[in-house]
């Protein structure tokens, strides 16, 4: 992401069905200001059948792996990774959580079940160089495991997927932060320790790079300001008798948060409803519901982050 921007920067063209059921080609060429709207609007506007994307190579060898430290030490970590997030190479991606230490083999038994800050880093360019830019986070403060190595691409693609099987239920709240101060790292690390659920967790990504360079007019996603996406994200089991307790950790956590909060990545709209909408897209909601007037003015496609037409403009 750091590197190449965002999947939307590198979308060129959509084969799109509407509305009305018609089957079209949007591109810059025939309908670019679909295309503007298709690149962070989701599925307001028809159902894409097939996508065109702009591809660069990656690997495929990277230097990546998680790092976990004690929760103790993540406002140190966190400070560390505040001053040098945004001077980072582009080549290193960031992702951060905080949750409860699975029973993992490559973690101490002691930890299992206590809580826990993770950085999972990834470095997309050369070896050598990956080793010195993780340097700073490695040296933060002393890891309790550190498992940054040279691995396949395709592996660190699909190294997170244990942490969200299909069955459990999920809700989460979100927030763009300008930065990590460190009352904004006490906000959001004090909800580990009160955590519900062995598989919630507080997750985030260090956003800049390729990402904020992009104009914030180019496409309709929102603002592209160097920052952190922090996510409180609840995850229970469908037998949990108090699904409400996990939930409410995830709101309460939100709502603590919210007075550091510059806005919302759009992909991370939970049930906000409108509020969430036009927190996301901010003045360019303006220029997305004069699509959805021209494209979907009976608001077919309704069930998602929902951008409804005008009054003006339903039929």
């Amino acid at each position: 992401m750091r590197k190449h921007g965002l999947t939307v920067d590198n979308l060129l063209a959509v084969d799109l069905v509407t509305a009305d059921g018609e089957p079209m080609r949007v591109d810059a060429e025939t309908e670019p200001e679909l295309l503007w709207g298709l690149r962070g609007g989701g599925g307001n506007f028809g159902i894409a059948t097939a996508l065109e994307y702009r591809l660069h190579p990656v690997g495929p060898m990277v230097l990546g792996g998680p790092v976990f430290w004690r929760l103790e030490d993540a406002p140190k970590v966190l400070g560390v990774l505040r001053d040098y997030a945004s001077e980072a190479p582009d080549e290193l991606g960031i992702t951060l959580a905080m949750t409860l230490a699975p029973p993992a083999p490559f973690l101490p038994a002691q930890r299992y079940g206590t809580p826990v800050l993770g950085l999972v880093l990834v470095w997309s360019g050369e070896l050598e160089a990956g080793r010195r830019a993780v340097a700073p986070l490695l040296g933060a403060a002393p890891p309790i495991a550190e498992l940054v190595r040279p691995v396949p691409y395709l592996t660190i693609q699909s190294m997170l997927d244990g942490g969200a099987p299909h069955g459990r239920h999920y809700y989460w709240r979100s927030h763009r932060l300008p930065g990590l101060s460190d009352a904004v790292i006490d906000t959001f690390v004090d909800p580990v320790g009160a955590i519900t659920s062995p598989f919630s967790q507080v997750n985030g990504w260090a956003m800049g790079g390729a990402v904020s360079r992009a104009d914030p007019e180019a496409t309709a996603v929102g603002e592209r300001e160097v920052g952190f996406d922090i996510s409180f994200a609840a995850a229970w089991l469908p037998t949990d008798p108090e699904p409400d307790r996990h939930v409410a950790w995830a709101r309460d956590g939100w709502e603590a948060l919210r007075p550091h909060s510059s806005g919302v990545y759009v992909n991370f709209i939970s049930d906000e409803g409108e509020a969430g909408v036009e927190t996301a897209y901010g003045h360019r909601l303006k220029r997305l519901t004069a699509l959805k007037d021209r494209w979907d003015p009976a608001n077919v496609f309704r069930m998602n982050a929902n951008i409804p037409p005008s009054p003006a403009g339903r039929r």
